[in-house]
């Protein structure tokens, strides 16, 4: 694969560093978050060391030489003892587009061999898809226990399960199913940016201050970091690579209302003409950078003090900016709104196609059961045999009418809970 991703240096907090920007106009990739995770987290520098010579010293790096750098920094970890490079070798390209995993409504993910990467390297990886039972204690118990992939099965289920009760009385399980179901569409409709206010604030909790993660929402992938009690986003994209003012992107509103970009110090970033709202006489001189917030109390030469969590503007740009920033967040709340109506068609979409599948790979069934029982003589036997079990075919392959144990217990197993460094 003959991707590059070009290199920026960002200073955050008076440290200067240097991290990857996405690959031309691609979306927020996992490859990205992760390497992006490594160069930065402190705890992580040692282990991460010949990664961040590479990218320090260079305005590009390949996909392959990232990849064999990646490689060899996982069998060097002490969690990579067992590990086969060949394996990695083949895996690691794929986070950079192909990477599925499967968030689970309670906060955890799936475990899966993409889930074991980010174990490798000691690197966590979480999600805000959350469901809040703490109003509805009931409305828990029927979506907390899923996952997205198993939520959408049962969904699909569903359906038939509906239409077999119009021909039969349900067993207490089907019953159950189609009770998780109301409650599961309810919810994804509700969430349709697969992030909850309820997310948020358990993300918030979970992240130890100035920790680094990667955070998984809407099959994007974004480096996450905490300062001062709050979430932000590593700014990535590959056309804020010559604007060294935009390093982060507050993460503060479930649909985007609130969050706007800001320099490596935690400072609005004015992007109607790509400078800060807090003036500095010389953007390209290190010396001239705002002051750590996080430090003792400083004051820049402009005019800016600070006070805690609270960064006050000089007078003369408090009017100015006021305004831009309502601007900012009118535009960005009506792009979420876009966006959230865009997914939740494409949600709605993935059911109706897959309920659609289910029936026609049903009727095929049974046509190809029925053919086989002429051939074999007994043709209006097995026919009536196939009439009544129904729901024998779906696309899981599994029955629709009584899930297998093994997939209830899977409901309840202990889910693995992330690592956050």
């Amino acid at each position: 694969m003959n991707v590059n991703f070009e290199t920026k240096e960002v200073n955050i907090n008076g440290n200067r560093h240097y991290i990857l920007l996405q690959a031309n106009d691609d979306e927020p990739s996992a490859l990205v978050a992760l390497t992006n995770v490594l160069l930065l987290s402190p705890s992580l520098s040692n282990f991460a060391r010949n990664l961040i010579q590479m990218v320090g010293s260079r305005r590009s790096v390949a996909m392959y030489e990232l990849v064999e750098t990646l490689a060899n920094i996982g069998i060097q970890n002490p969690n990579g003892i067992n590990t086969n490079i060949n394996q990695l070798l083949q895996i690691l390209p794929q986070l950079q587009n192909g990477l599925t995993v499967n968030p689970e409504f309670n906060g955890s993910f799936e475990d899966s061999v993409e889930i074991s990467i980010f174990r490798l390297y000691s690197v966590g990886i979480v999600h805000g898809w959350i469901f809040d039972g703490r109003g509805d204690p009931r409305a828990s118990e029927h979506v907390s226990k899923y996952s997205y992939q198993e939520a959408q099965r049962a969904i699909v289920q569903s359906y038939d399960l509906k239409d077999l009760a119009q021909q039969q009385q349900l067993t207490p399980d089907q019953e159950a199913l189609v009770e998780d179901a109301t409650y599961l569409k309810s919810f994804l409709a509700r969430s349709a940016t697969q992030f909850t206010e309820y997310g948020l604030e358990h993300l918030k909790q979970l992240l130890v201050e100035r920790s680094y993660a990667v955070l998984y929402r809407n099959e994007h992938f974004y480096t996450l970091y905490k300062s001062n009690g709050e979430l932000y986003t590593l700014v990535t994209d590959h056309a804020y690579k010559s604007n060294s003012e935009v390093v982060w992107k507050s993460l503060k509103s479930v649909n985007g209302t609130q969050d706007i970009y800001q320099t490596g110090t935690f400072i609005p970033v004015n992007l109607n003409d790509l400078t800060r709202h807090v003036a500095e006489p010389n953007l390209n001189n290190e010396n001239s950078r705002v002051s750590n917030p996080f430090g003792d109390d400083q004051h820049p030469n402009d005019g800016t003090t600070y006070n805690g969590n609270m960064t006050h503007l000089p007078q003369q740009d408090a009017n100015g900016t006021q305004g831009q920033m309502e601007d900012d967040e009118e535009l960005a709340r009506m792009l979420q709104e876009e966006e959230d109506r865009v997914a939740a068609d494409r949600l709605q979409g993935i059911a109706l196609m897959q309920a659609n599948q289910q029936q026609k790979q049903k009727q095929q069934q049974q046509k190809k059961s029925k053919r086989k029982s002429f051939f074999l003589g007994g043709g209006k036997k097995k026919s009536n045999e196939i009439s009544q079990n129904g729901n024998n075919t779906n696309p899981t392959g599994t029955n629709m009418g009584q899930p297998p144990a093994a997939a209830q217990k899977k409901k309840h197993k202990r889910k693995k809970s992330c690592i956050i460094m």
